[in-house]
């Protein structure tokens, strides 16, 4: 009974230093956000007014929205400070679905509700029922979600359509098939999607996927302007080139591989190649787990993975990977497993990094350290080949 006392104690102790921890950092970043905002950055709410000014202007003009000229016009209008600049539209019409009815709103609001309705989203999708335990709170003192709520981005959006329907995926196949669809607003996430679907074999959640897609081209086609896609279509090659001649000024805030090779002068045929076949086994990995089943582990793989396997992503984009290693862990937890102490030391190191990398520049770290992620999550660094218990993949709920 002493020994089981003394165990109990020991855990008792090391959770509430865990929790003091993790209140400390939420504690940390909701000062940060309030000096932040204090500080009248330019333009205001960062990325967001972009995110706004979307809104409002496809609200007047439909698809000319995708008149980088024109758009960048009126977001001057809007706000002066902007000089010559302004915020290019790249998505597909299916983000101002979303952006409309935020660009109604004055534009301190859209951002209160913005940041707070996607977070809770994002913190129901990874965490169900439990979004209020400790898992809850590391979500909240996670360093991916100071730097979304600071650039104002989508990234609590993707993550929660991604997660959430990943974790539907056995008990919602209709469902998590809609979800994923949403999620192809940003296309380079659902690279590896097809992967898990066909590995699975849910070919209720990719009929609905489709059906979603269709769906959406038929709203926003009939709401906004009828050749609202085709205008996508024709302008992407052109957003794609100013992407190519601002790269350089981009790569410090993205974490892939092929930003990293980028920043360190290798030729673009050779970071094409070494993304290519790392995504081949990102690939490998993925559909290997998504065989076995949603497990937490398969869920982990593909929210790191995605990451990895695109070329573009920013360290904006990374509440995916949080929400991946929080439901991994907690699942772990709760059958009495360890932690990979390899894994503890490459999240902190990845929290680390991603903090230095909204001002300095670290060439090709952070991809490294979610490649080595990757494969600790995947037990490629166990010889016994661990096996992780499964994810109970029953439907978040609220409350």
């Amino acid at each position: 009974m002493t020994a089981i006392a003394s165990a109990a104690h020991l855990a008792t102790r090391d959770r509430r230093a865990i929790l003091i921890a993790l209140a400390a950092l939420a504690l940390y970043n909701g000062a940060y956000l309030v000096s932040w905002a204090l500080s009248s950055p330019q333009p205001p709410f960062g990325d967001f007014f972009g995110l706004w000014s979307f809104g409002k202007y496809a609200a007047l003009a439909g698809a000319g929205i995708y008149d980088p000229i024109a758009l960048a016009n009126y977001q001057q209008t809007l706000d002066p400070t902007l000089g010559d600049g302004g915020f290019p539209y790249p998505y597909p019409p299916t983000f101002l679905l979303v952006m409309i009815p935020l660009g109604l709103l004055a534009l301190p609001v859209a951002y209160v509700c913005w940041i707070s309705i996607t977070f809770a989203l994002y913190g129901l999708a990874t965490l169900g029922r439990d979004w209020r335990s400790l898992g809850g709170l590391a979500l909240l003192a996670a360093p991916t979600s100071l730097i979304n709520a600071i650039t104002g981005q989508n990234g609590f959006l993707s993550a929660a359509l991604m997660i959430g329907g990943l974790r539907l995926l056995a008990s919602h196949p209709v469902v998590a098939g809609g979800l994923l669809g949403l999620l192809a607003y940003k296309p380079q996430f659902v690279l590896l999607m097809p992967v898990v679907l066909l590995a699975s074999r849910n070919w209720s959640a990719i009929l609905s996927a489709i059906i979603t897609t269709m769906i959406v081209v038929i709203v926003t086609s009939a709401a906004l302007d009828p050749w609202i896609w085709l205008q996508w279509i024709a302008r992407f090659p052109d957003y794609q080139a100013q992407l190519g001649a601002n790269q350089a000024s981009l790569d410090h805030m993205m974490p892939t591989v092929i930003a990293g090779l980028h920043a360190l002068g290798a030729p673009p045929t050779v970071g094409l190649m070494i993304q290519l076949m790392l995504s081949c086994s990102i690939v490998a990995l993925v559909w290997k787990a998504c065989r076995r089943g949603m497990t937490d582990q398969a869920i982990a793989l593909v929210a790191v993975g995605s990451i990895v396997v695109t070329p573009y992503a920013m360290i904006y984009d990374m509440p995916m990977v949080a929400a991946g290693i929080a439901i991994h862990w907690k699942a772990r937890s709760e059958a009495g497993a360890p932690i990979a102490p390899l894994e503890i030391g490459l999240v902190i190191a990845l929290g680390a990094c991603l903090l230095a990398m909204i001002t300095h520049s670290l060439p090709l770290v952070a991809a490294l350290v979610l490649v080595l992620l990757v494969l600790s999550i995947a037990g490629v660094f166990d010889r016994a080949g661990r096996q992780v218990p499964e994810l109970n993949v029953a439907p978040p709920a609220a409350g």
